[in-house]
């Protein structure tokens, strides 16, 4: 399981003070506020305050007090460790824990999950397989079971195939 999560990308300076807005990768901007180390383009920074609005965290970071320290910052990856980000709930995963996971249907290797396309409805899942690739809604009725410390997927054979979208 991986150990640092890339979290957002450093979009641009507000303010006076070297506030940075970051566009974050999270459906739930709010749980990130409680952060304390942001790792921005290589380099740890401790976080002062934050807040956020939809998509976007306002961070403020030790040692970026203005708005040319934080311009130094713009495009760069914005990472976490997974000790500081909470578990997801029961029956949830880190997409980042999934990817790369062997995908199997009633006992035969499909391929690896290559990623996790996010609709409203479901989650739909493409796997790289030795033809191109597949993808799947990540249905109940199709997922049996996820495995993310092992990296396997189960799924349920008949229901995959009923399901499955082939990419050449």
């Amino acid at each position: 399981m991986k150990a640092e999560f890339t979290i957002g990308r450093v979009l641009r300076p507000r303010g006076i003070k070297g506030v940075v807005k970051i566009e974050t990768y999270s459906e739930n901007t709010a749980r990130l506020l409680h952060l304390k180390t942001l790792n921005i383009g290589g380099t740890h920074y401790r976080m002062e305050s934050a807040s956020h609005e939809g998509a976007f965290l306002y961070a403020k970071l030790a040692g970026v007090d203005t708005p040319e320290d934080a311009e130094k910052l713009r495009g760069k990856e914005v990472k976490v460790t997974r000790a500081e980000l909470p578990p997801p709930p029961d029956g949830r995963f880190y997409i980042a824990d999934l990817l790369g996971a062997d995908v199997i249907a009633d006992g035969d290797k499909i391929g690896e999950l290559a990623d996790v396309l996010q609709y409203g409805s479901a989650d739909v899942y493409v796997v790289k397989t030795a033809e191109g690739s597949v993808s799947f809604p990540a249905l109940k009725e199709v997922v049996r079971e996820i495995d993310a410390e092992n990296g396997v997927i189960r799924l349920d054979g008949r229901m995959f195939a009923r399901t499955a979208v082939y990419n050449a």
